[in-house]
């Protein structure tokens, strides 16, 4: 019986309803739970993937070093009065060099080339509420800079400038799959897993067993058929909004 909770159903859940209407033994579970993260992946809902918060310690050359299981951040930054992630500006242009080594801040800054520092504009200053301009991310006003960071996947590290001076960052990001760990999706992509899962099970078998290619056909039709349901299920018209999206065009054409 699928576990339900209000909009949401687990992927436990999928993946017993595929072996029960497949007749499958329980044996089979690991494999196909993994192929249901992969379909995730597939329909586009891979952020549902589990979200950690964590508070990271600065390493001595100004890095702070990525969770195992970190997959992409959603928030960095460091924590304000109110409890909230004051998020730091992502920067490409901060150099990977010697982000393994002690003595990275001297080999990353050359003192003779002058720089427009742009945290001197109100940069932050970028929420209209309605009445007056204000600040989306938590930064105190001004556009202090508080730092900026960069993310080197390959070495494991978040690299920090030179500006920055706390001794922590805070890291919400999306994790790696955790076999004993619950995972819940919008329950109008339950049959478009399950497809998923009927289809990538026989897809690779060889045409002389159970994946006749008939059936490999039929099943690949069937998940982009529940996929197409799914995701119109998700995000239904609404002639409301319809009606409120025409109104909004109708004010915005210049009168003549």
């Amino acid at each position: 019986m699928a576990q339900q909770n209000r909009q949401y159903v687990t992927i436990d859940s999928i993946v017993n309803d595929y072996i029960e209407q497949s007749e499958q033994s329980a044996h089979k579970y690991f494999k196909l739970w993994q192929l249901a993260f992969r379909g995730m992946e597939r329909l586009g809902i891979n952020f549902f993937y589990q979200i950690r918060s964590v508070k990271l310690p600065l390493n001595p050359n100004k890095t702070v070093t990525l969770p195992n299981d970190f997959i992409n951040y959603t928030k960095i930054g460091v924590l304000n009065s109110a409890g909230e992630i004051a998020i730091l500006k992502y920067n490409p242009k901060q150099t990977f060099l010697g982000d393994q080594m002690p003595n990275r801040e001297q080999m990353v800054v050359d003192d003779s080339v002058q720089t427009y520092s742009e945290w001197n504009a109100n940069f932050f200053f970028n929420y209209w509420n309605g009445t007056s301009y204000t600040n989306q991310y938590g930064f105190p006003s001004g556009g202090v800079d508080i730092g900026s960071f960069n993310i080197d996947n390959t070495n494991g590290v978040i690299l920090l400038n030179q500006h920055f001076n706390y001794d922590y960052l805070m890291v919400e990001y999306i994790s790696s799959p955790n076999p004993d760990e619950d995972y819940q999706v919008p329950v109008q992509f339950r049959e478009a897993l399950v497809a998923w899962l009927g289809w990538q099970e026989i897809m690779y078998m060889p045409n002389t067993r159970k994946g006749a290619l008939g059936d490999k056909r039929d099943r690949r039709n069937n998940f982009f058929n529940e996929r197409r349901l799914a995701i119109a299920e998700y995000s239904p018209f609404r002639l409301e909004d319809a009606y409120e999206l025409s109104q909004t065009a109708t004010r915005l054409v210049p009168k003549a």
